[in-house]
């Protein structure tokens, strides 16, 4: 029955195959599988969450939390990583900076010359006709970048020399962060292409400190040079960063052209990797600083035009100036400044070449000009444009230092050895190309000045009054007009501050900051007649001044002779922009009044002690003081040392013994080489013979061995003796002992150029021209001594040096 019954039963089940019966078995089927599913889910998701507990980095804290360590990072947190972020829609920021540009040698300015990218941005923005500078590179670039007057900053002169008082270290101050620390906290990527001048000579070596290099003072990538300017054409002293570089080896190179190509390029990589994060670029040219080199091209553009001479130039220049608005209708040309005659009065033998060293000025002008507008052109590509901030101006007016005559070596009336006119004039279709590192006559600075009188390094207008454009498309409604106001170059700091919303910190890495001494000029973006700082004091190498309103006293000083005795000048800007009358005798109180004031404010900023000595004196005296380094062993390979750190034998009794190894047809090339064919010297082997040559073109001196070296390990020996520091002396190659060549110099070179020193080859423009490029030596060189007579300098020897060098002390 049992199994009958169960039979039935199964018989049943299967018999009943209703639609309803079939529903509720899937339905009570799909209950049971559900639950297992959820069963596995739940488990699926225990264990998930469990190993992505272990593995997984916690949730950051919110910004500003600190984080939370417990034993396992599984039951910690960890703080936000962040970086400084700067505002939304904050501007970039773009500084051009001209070196020795005087206020009149832009177009927009009053000048022949064609600057359509320059104008351009005037056109676009605002041109300012009442800006002053420090009147020299160094202390104008210290004040823009901290806001400090450049006694404050501590480049109360150039930054070759530390004096050791608090306004002449000649090394930027860490008491005031520079615009691009401030603004590379804020979140701002900040590069720098060109020119630096700003740490002491002395520290421009491998071995630092690097704590006034531009890398360590804010800017995250910089391409620059150390000195007062570089060769256009085979630049030395390029570093990338800390790092000694040599320029591009690349077809009709010239150093304008490679420093704008590094700032374009420095852009694009960082809006690439972050677009819409604001930059800051310091674009600082060497032009149109000596040597005036430029592409024969680019000079012949202007061939004749100076034909005319530089007192039609400067009333055409005037002129211009009156219809464009810059300068008033009553403004009348001064007299020309020292040093700066007649055109009329010039012999008609030297105007051809006079006109020719213009002619290659305007074309290293419309070169930096070009330049410009592919600058201009790139950020518009990158439609960052509309919101740049570009400020463009010139450190200084046109430069004295030229000489009457102008030179086509600038080093050589430096040095004591000035080249005739007449041989001057054979250069004429090669003048500013490589070869020749020339400098204007100081008739053309007049011109460049136009309408003020004096030159760079002086306190009257020609030294101090400069263009000052700024173009902001997105933040400067009135463009194409003129400003008035009293800018000073410490004002730009606070007020670029301003116009990116970002505010100087108090303290600084630890340090305490000096206040800002400059003030904003922001409000004349949008309106001409907003007020400015009324007051500012100058001085420069003793010269001064001081302003005070519309009133001008201003003392040019006569080197060597007592501050107390320079006579003050006095001008009424309102009616006198230009310093053409003289007021002091009618109102000697106000002169009195003023120079009170410079002297209170002179004692505020570091001004004090006045000097007034040469910058070559200074570098003499300060060699000295700091003492001569009287050997010197170098095991190759060595790198390429920097002009300022490198072995100083110019003027000096001295030996260099080095040890080579000359194998069959490998052993020529150079040996040692310091400085350029402008100033510099070299030791070499060509064809076979030992040669020793010193070069301040057009004037070489150079001695060879009368036979071939033998093959194999030498031992070579130069020696030089002075009869007659710095400049008499003679000069000796030896050989294993044997002497082979013997030279009486007709003059020792007194000093080198810019380039450094190599052991090995001869890196950057070469010294010689009886070989192209480094012309590396070929055979194996060892080691390399250097003994140098480092006696103090004699009264009788000082007072040969400053007659031959023609200086004033």
């Amino acid at each position: 029955m049992a199994q009958r019954g169960d039979d039935q039963n199964d018989n049943e089940n299967t018999e009943d195959l209703s639609p309803k019966r079939l529903k509720r078995r899937a339905f009570l089927s799909g209950l049971a599988v559900g639950a297992a599913t959820v069963g596995v889910a739940a488990t699926g998701a225990h264990v998930a969450n469990t190993k992505a507990r272990a593995l997984m980095t916690p949730k950051a804290l919110p910004e500003g939390e600190a984080a939370q360590v417990a034993l396992s990072f599984q039951d910690s947190r960890p703080a936000t990583a962040s970086k400084p972020k700067a505002k939304e829609g904050a501007p970039n920021v773009v500084v051009i900076l001209l070196d020795d540009c005087g206020f009149s040698d832009l177009g927009c300015y009053g000048s022949e010359i064609k600057t359509p990218a320059i104008d351009t941005l005037a056109k676009t923005g605002l041109q300012y006709t009442n800006f002053r500078t420090c009147s020299m590179c160094s202390p104008t670039r210290a004040s823009f970048l901290t806001g400090l007057n450049h006694h404050s900053a501590g480049m109360g002169w150039l930054a070759d020399i530390d004096a050791g008082y608090p306004g002449y270290r000649g090394d930027l101050t860490h008491e005031a962060a520079t615009l691009a620390e401030v603004l590379q906290a804020a979140g701002w990527s900040t590069f720098l292409s060109g020119k630096w001048h700003l740490n002491n000579a002395h520290t421009t070596g491998a071995n630092g400190p690097y704590d006034n290099w531009p890398t360590q003072r804010g800017f995250d990538r910089a391409y620059w040079f150390q000195g007062h300017s570089t060769d256009y054409f085979k630049p030395s002293e390029l570093f990338d960063g800390v790092a000694p570089v040599e320029p591009p080896d690349t077809p009709d190179y010239f150093v304008c052209d490679d420093l704008t190509d590094r700032a374009i390029t420095y852009i694009r990589t960082q809006q690439a990797l972050e677009p819409g994060r604001p930059f800051y670029l310091h674009l600082a040219y060497p032009g149109p600083h000596s040597p005036l080199q430029a592409r024969a091209r680019e000079r012949d553009a202007y061939k004749g035009q100076y034909d005319k001479g530089w007192d039609v130039i400067r009333a055409e220049r005037l002129a211009r100036q009156k219809a464009l608005g810059v300068m008033p209708d009553t403004v009348e040309l001064p007299p020309l400044s020292f040093g700066s005659d007649s055109w009329d009065k010039l012999p008609e033998a030297h105007k051809k070449i006079t006109a020719r060293y213009m002619e290659v000025y305007a074309g290293l002008m419309s070169n930096m000009d070009n330049n410009i507008a592919r600058l201009m052109n790139s950020l518009e590509e990158l439609g960052v444009r509309e919101n740049t901030i570009v400020v463009l101006f010139s450190d200084n007016g046109g430069s004295p230092e030229g000489t009457p005559t102008g030179t086509p070596n600038v080093f050589a009336p430096a040095f004591g050895r000035p080249i005739p006119v007449e041989e001057a004039a054979q250069l004429y279709d090669v003048l500013g190309e490589e070869g020749t590192y020339p400098h204007y006559p100081m008739g053309w600075a007049s011109a460049s000045n136009t309408p003020f009188k004096m030159y760079k390094q002086y306190a009257h207008l020609g030294g101090v009054a400069d263009p000052l454009i700024v173009s902001w498309p997105k933040g400067i409604a009135a463009q194409g007009e003129l400003r008035d106001n009293f800018v000073h170059v410490v004002d730009l700091f606070p007020t670029l501050l301003e116009a990116t919303g970002v505010e100087r910190p108090t303290v600084y890495k630890g340090r305490p900051q000096k206040p800002i001494e400059g003030q904003s000029v922001l409000p004349t973006f949008s309106k001409a007649d907003s007020p400015t700082r009324s007051e500012q004091y100058f001085e420069l190498g003793g010269h001064r001044a001081y302003m005070e309103n519309n009133w001008r006293a201003v003392a040019r000083h006569t080197r060597g002779k007592p501050f107390e005795d320079d006579v003050w000048e006095l001008y009424d800007l309102s009616k006198d922009p230009a310093e053409g009358t003289d007021l002091a005798s009618q109102f000697p109180e106000v002169v009195e009044r003023l120079k009170n004031k410079w002297l209170q404010a002179a004692q505020q900023y570091n001004v004090l002690p006045l000097d007034d000595r040469n910058l070559v004196l200074r570098l003499v005296q300060d060699r000295q003081e700091k003492g001569l380094r009287a050997r010197w062993d170098f095991y190759p390979p060595v790198e390429r040392l920097a002009r300022d750190v490198a072995p100083i034998v110019c003027g000096l009794s001295h030996t260099i013994e080095l040890e080579c190894e000359r194998s069959n047809n490998a052993g020529d090339g150079v040996l040692l080489a310091q400085g350029a064919k402008y100033a510099g010297w070299v030791l070499y082997i060509q064809n076979g013979k030992l040669c020793y040559e010193q070069s301040l073109v057009p004037y070489v001196e150079r001695m060879e061995s009368s036979g071939v070296l033998p093959e194999g390990k030498l031992k070579i020996r130069y020696q030089q003796r002075m009869t007659g520091r710095p400049f008499d002396g003679e000069g000796a190659l030896f050989v294993n002992g044997q002497q082979v060549a013997k030279h009486t110099f007709k003059r020792v070179l007194f000093s080198t150029s810019y380039d450094g020193f190599t052991v090995g080859a001869d890196l950057g423009n070469q010294v010689s021209t009886r070989y192209k490029g480094p012309n590396p030596f070929q055979g194996k060189l060892g080691k390399v001594t250097i003994d140098v007579d480092t006696s103090k300098v004699n009264p009788v020897e000082m007072l040969r040096f400053l007659s031959q060098m023609g200086l004033n002390v």
